[in-house]
C-alpha cells in the first residue's frame, strides 16, 4: 500500500511538471519544464512513460529533442542486475544460451532490450519486463478513475470508463511477452508480401511471459531518413501508408506504438531502403465494423458528382460506434468534417501533410458542435486514431508525400453499399434538440446538443456534483424531464443555475 501511495504521489508530480510546462513563459522555463516532466515521467516508467512517449512524436526530427529519452534510454537495471535477471527467468545460466550478451540495455517503458548473440551466432533481441512493472501499471490504471468520469462529472452517455478498459486491455496484453511473441508471428506472416519492411522472428523456446528472445534488426532511426534522398523518402513513406491501410482493411489488426523508438531504417538489398518494425506488443484487433465503416465513409465521400447524404454519413458514423444521440444534431455538419478528417484517404494526388491545418479545419468545420463530436466517439478508436497519429507524424517528417488512393484500392477497402436512411422522427412543434451547456466567465466549459428524445433521460447527463444543488432549490431533475415529455418536448428552458461565475443552462429548442 505505502508503495501504491508513493507512486500516486509521484503521478502528482507529473501533473504539477506538465502545468508547469504549459504555463511557461520565457524559453528557459519552458525547457526546464520539459526537462523535469521528462525525468520524471522516465523514472515512472509503465503507463506515465507511454503517455509521454506521445510526446516524441511532436519532437521526432527536431535537433534537440527535449522528450527523446522516453523513446529510448539507458536501462534502470544495473548491468550485472540485468543479467542475472536474464538468467533467473531462463532457468539457467545466461551463457549457456548466449555467446555474449551486453548487460547494458535500452530502456522503453514496460522493459528493456539487451543485444545478445546466441551460440549458434544468431543475433538476437532480449526484452526483459522491468521487475514490479506489472504492479506499478496496475497501481496507474486506478490512478486513472477520473476517465470514469469525464468533463467533470458528466455521466450516462458521457461516460468514459470504457477508455480505462481499453487501455488496461492493451497494457495487460503488452505485460505479457508470451502474446507479443504470437503477435511478432502473425505479423510476420502477414508482412511477408509487404515489400521493404522487416520484423524480428521471436525464438520461442528462450521466450518466457517476462522474457522475449527475438532476432536483432539493425538500423538508425526513422528521422535519420529525413537526410535521404526524396526517392528514398518517398519510398519509406510508401511503405508506412500501405502498412497502415493493409492493417486497417486488410489483416484487421494495427501496430498501434507508433512512437519513434520501435522504427528503424535501413538500406536492404541493392540498397533499398527498408522499414525496420521493432515492437509488437500493442498490436490492436479492429473490429469487424470499424473497416466496414471507413470503407462505406470513403465510398460516400469519392462518390464522383454529388455531395455526401448527410443522413447517410450520419448512419456510417454511427456504425463506426459513434453515439447517435449526440451525433444527430450536428447531421448538416457530417460533410465537411468526413472530408477534413479522411482527406489523405480520398487523394488520388499526392497528399502533403505538412498543408493539412488539421486542428484549425475540424475546429471550423464543427463549429458549435466540437464537443458533441469528442465525447461522441467509441473507446475502440482510442488506438487506431493513436496508429493514425504516428503515421501522420512520421510522413511529415519525411516531406515526401505520396498519393494514398492507389495504395487504398490495393489494401482491398471496403466498397460495401452505404447503410438505410436513417427514419425521419421530428413532429411539427417539438423540440428537435437537447442542450447543455455550463459556462465560467467567459470561458465555455461545456456545450453539448443531443436529440430532444434524451430529455427522458435528463439526471444521467447531469455532473454528480450538480444534483444536489439542484435538490437544494427545490428542482428535481426527474420531475422536470417528466413534465417535458408530458408537454410533448416543446421548446422551453428545463432549468438555469447560476453560482458565482458558472452559469449552468438546459434547454429544449
Amino acid at each position: 500500500m505505502r508503495t501504491g501511495l508513493k507512486r500516486w504521489w509521484e503521478l502528482g508530480q507529473v501533473a504539477r511538471a506538465s502545468t508547469r510546462l504549459r504555463r511557461g513563459a520565457r524559453p528557459q522555463e519552458t525547457e526546464d519544464a520539459r526537462r523535469e516532466l521528462a525525468e520524471r515521467l522516465l523514472g515512472l516508467r509503465g503507463l506515465p512513460q507511454k503517455v509521454g512517449q506521445v510526446l516524441t512524436l511532436a519532437e521526432l526530427g527536431a535537433e534537440t529533442p527535449g522528450f527523446g529519452s522516453l523513446a529510448e534510454a539507458p536501462s534502470p537495471l544495473a548491468p550485472e542486475v540485468a543479467l542475472a535477471e536474464v538468467s533467473r527467468r531462463l532457468g539457467r545460466p545466461w551463457r549457456e544460451v548466449f555467446r555474449s550478451l551486453d548487460g547494458v540495455g535500452i530502456a522503453a517503458s514496460l522493459g528493456q532490450v539487451h543485444r545478445g548473440v546466441l551460440h549458434d551466432g544468431r543475433a538476437v533481441a532480449v526484452k526483459l519486463r522491468h521487475p514490479g512493472i506489472a504492479d506499478a501499471v496496475r497501481a496507474d490504471l486506478r490512478a486513472l478513475g477520473w476517465l470514469a468520469a469525464p468533463l467533470g462529472g458528466w455521466r450516462g452517455k458521457l461516460d468514459l470508463s470504457a477508455y480505462r478498459r481499453e487501455l488496461a486491455q492493451m497494457l495487460q496484453e503488452e505485460l505479457d511477452y508470451h502474446h507479443e511473441a504470437r503477435a511478432l508471428r502473425e505479423a510476420g506472416a502477414r508482412m511477408a508480401d509487404v515489400p521493404g519492411v522487416v520484423a524480428p522472428v521471436p525464438v520461442d523456446a528462450l521466450t518466457r511471459e517476462d522474457l522475449l528472445v527475438m532476432s536483432w534488426v539493425d538500423g538508425e532511426p526513422i528521422a535519420e531518413a529525413r537526410r535521404w534522398s526524396e526517392a528514398d523518402r518517398r519510398a519509406l513513406s510508401t511503405t508506412l501508408v500501405r502498412l497502415f491501410l493493409q492493417g486497417l482493411f486488410t489483416w484487421g489488426a494495427l501496430h498501434a506504438d507508433p512512437h519513434p523508438g520501435n522504427y528503424r531504417v535501413i538500406r536492404g538489398p541493392e540498397g533499398r531502403p527498408t522499414l525496420g518494425v521493432l515492437d509488437f506488443g500493442c498490436v490492436k484487433p479492429l473490429p469487424p465494423e470499424l473497416p466496414l465503416g471507413l470503407g462505406r465513409l470513403i465510398a460516400l465521400l469519392r462518390a464522383p458528382g454529388a455531395e455526401a447524404d448527410p443522413r447517410r454519413l450520419l448512419s456510417t458514423w454511427v456504425t463506426l460506434g459513434f453515439t447517435p444521440e449526440l451525433l444527430e444534431p450536428m447531421a448538416e455538419v457530417l460533410p465537411a468534417v468526413s472530408r477534413v478528417l479522411l482527406e489523405p484517404f480520398l487523394q488520388d494526388a499526392p497528399f502533403h501533410v505538412e498543408r493539412w491545418n488539421l486542428g484549425a479545419r475540424l475546429t471550423e468545420a464543427l463549429g458549435p458542435h466540437r464537443w458533441n463530436f469528442r465525447a461522441a466517439g467509441p473507446a475502440s478508436l482510442l488506438f487506431v486514431l493513436r496508429a493514425f497519429h504516428g503515421l501522420m507524424r512520421h510522413l511529415d517528417v519525411l516531406k515526401a508525400p505520396i498519393a494514398w488512393g492507389p495504395l487504398l484500392d490495393a489494401s482491398r477497402a471496403p466498397r460495401l453499399p452505404p447503410p438505410p436512411l436513417p427514419p425521419e422522427a421530428h413532429v411539427e412543434g417539438t423540440a428537435r434538440y437537447l442542450r447543455v451547456r455550463v459556462t465560467e466567465g467567459s470561458h465555455t466549459r461545456v456545450a453539448l446538443t443531443f436529440r430532444a428524445d434524451v430529455t427522458a433521460h435528463l439526471e444521467d447527463l447531469l455532473p454528480e456534483d450538480l444534483r444536489p444543488r439542484l435538490a437544494a432549490r427545490g428542482l428535481d431533475p426527474v420531475a422536470i424531464a417528466a413534465t417535458a415529455v408530458a408537454a410533448g418536448l416543446r421548446p422551453s428552458e428545463l432549468f438555469h443555475l447560476d453560482e458565482g461565475g458558472r452559469h449552468v443552462r438546459v434547454w429544449l429548442e
